[in-house]
């Protein structure tokens, strides 16, 4: 069991991560990506420099902490979407449903993390990691699909990666997604898209 003491110093380090991300979100908001620094990030925070860089050793690990405390919410969602007890076309519309709840809610955070060009640099790496293991997850149900007989047989990785890449082109467009309804549409026109995709019946391939 763990001692008193070290339970006490984690959930310390708890308070004071979450306080400095709040206060990273703060300085993004008004100053964005190139007016953040470290001293700003500090004041907003409430301690002193070196305290912050007791945590974080510069702007990178900072961005990069944001952008995994992002994330995660996403990521737990699609680990439970993919382990729940349902069939796959069900878990990859209540994926995307979470996932524009999600950046709904943190609409300036994630334009400041995914579309800001000089975040692009700084978080490149983690970006591709982050789409890997989401390939992972969501190739996961499109092999669930295939079984079930309501997909294709083709390769459930390429699939994931399919699927993820029209998700991130429709959401680079940077549609309305504050009311229930734009998502609702939004929702309907990238599963619609990908499943049955964008000829009409009229359309006749040579």
């Amino acid at each position: 069991m763990p001692k008193l003491t070290a339970i006490r110093k984690q959930a310390l380090d708890d308070i004071m991560k979450e306080a400095i991300f709040e206060a990273t979100v703060a300085v993004l908001g008004q100053h964005g990506v190139e007016g953040m620094t470290m001293d700003r990030v500090a004041t907003a925070a409430g301690v002193a420099k070196g305290s912050l860089y007791r945590y974080f050793r510069g702007k990178r690990a900072l961005l990069e902490f944001v952008f995994a405390k992002t994330i995660d919410p996403i990521f737990q969602s699609l680990e439970e979407i993919a382990a729940a007890d349902m069939p796959a076309l069900e878990k990859l519309a209540e994926l995307l449903r979470k996932l524009l709840d999600n950046i709904a809610q943190h609409v300036q955070l994630h334009k400041l993390l995914f579309k800001d060009e000089s975040t692009h640099g700084i978080l490149q790496s983690s970006e591709r990691r982050t789409i890997e293991a989401a390939c992972q997850r969501i190739a996961e149900i499109f092999r669930q699909g295939i079984e079930e007989g309501v997909f294709r047989p083709a390769d459930p990785l390429m699939l994931a990666g399919m699927y993820l890449g029209l998700c991130r082109g429709a959401l680079q467009a940077q549609p309305e997604l504050e009311e229930s309804n734009q998502r609702e549409d939004l929702h309907h026109l990238i599963l619609g898209t990908f499943l049955h995709g964008v000829a009409t019946e009229k359309t006749h391939f040579g």
